[in-house]
């Protein structure tokens, strides 16, 4: 890959977009984005995901193309102001005329949630700027198939898709709580859908963590997940959404254990201490003096 990921990544999202289902991950003036953006990267983190209209599929979040625009072009150029080349921004949008203006802001990868099902012009323009997308593998409609064969069925589509148009640097998310395309009432304005998710929906977002080192093998692609603060935490442990962080750091640990490349999270910081950890644990399964200098070594360079 032109990217160079050192796995496992965080990924702190970053919603310039009042409609998000978590507020408090929406950064609305000057002072919030800058201080929780340079805080992260102070913190290690260094890929930066940029919401400018929400894709929560459960609440209506269309908004026009030149308002997810301004807001995206206002985050892009504070970001790169405060903190250089040295960050590596990504834009959460399917809209490709957005996608072109905002990469000639100078961004590195394009996150699509629709797999390039929306459009496949969103590969055109990563082609054109040399941006790594991220692909989404989402279902046009429910299917009867195990969940884990799906996502694979899907992410292979979009693979083809991506590289018969130029595009070979590219990453899979499985669409960990995300419906069938044909469930989601945000892909067009007024949109009228009878149900926006699947119909076992918790234990299907579960049962996909579970195999996404299977999704990673058979792929051979690097994997992004995004679990954070999800309706599937909050109802198989029964909280609200701000109790749902112990439940989204305890997938964060498995998710480094298993080895997925980046980890896509509201919760930046504290993720990236719990991906610190796991790494001092995994290298410390030889012989006892090589854990002492791995360890040692992990712990200087994170004082």
């Amino acid at each position: 890959m032109k990217l160079k990921l050192n796995t496992p990544e965080v990924m702190a999202v970053i919603n310039v977009s009042p409609e998000s289902f978590y507020l408090t991950s929406v950064k609305s003036t000057e002072e919030e984005l800058l201080k929780f953006a340079a805080g992260a990267f102070k913190a290690g983190v260094r890929i930066f995901d940029i919401g400018g209209m929400s894709t929560a599929p459960f609440k209506r979040t269309w908004v026009p193309e030149d308002v997810e625009l301004s807001r995206l072009k206002w985050a892009v150029n504070l970001l790169r102001r405060e903190l250089g080349d040295r960050a590596i921004l990504s834009v959460d949008t399917f809209r490709p005329r957005v996608a072109s203006e905002v990469a000639k802001l100078g961004i590195d990868i394009l996150n699509d949630v629709t797999g390039l099902r929306y459009s496949n012009e969103l590969a055109m323009v990563a082609k054109e700027h040399g941006l790594t997308m991220i692909l989404c593998a989402r279902e046009r409609t429910q299917s009867s198939l195990n969940p884990v064969d799906a996502v694979i069925n899907e992410a292979k589509w979009s693979i083809n898709m991506a590289e018969s148009m130029g595009v070979d640097d590219i990453i899979i998310d499985p669409c960990i709580g995300f419906p069938p395309l044909d469930r989601d009432q945000n892909l067009e304005p007024n949109r009228q859908v009878t149900n926006t998710r699947y119909d076992d929906w918790p234990y299907r977002d579960i049962y996909l963590v579970a195999n996404v080192a299977r999704i990673r093998m058979e792929l051979n692609r690097p994997i992004c997940v995004g679990v954070s603060r999800k309706g599937f935490i909050r109802r198989l442990l029964g909280v609200d959404i701000e109790d749902s962080i112990w439940g989204t750091l305890g997938l964060h640990a498995y998710l480094a254990y298993v080895g997925v490349d980046i980890i896509r999270t509201h919760d930046a910081v504290e993720t990236l201490h719990v991906i610190k950890i796991i790494n001092m644990v995994k290298e410390c399964g030889g012989d006892y003096l090589g854990c002492v200098n791995n360890v040692r070594k992990a712990y200087k360079e994170a004082s």
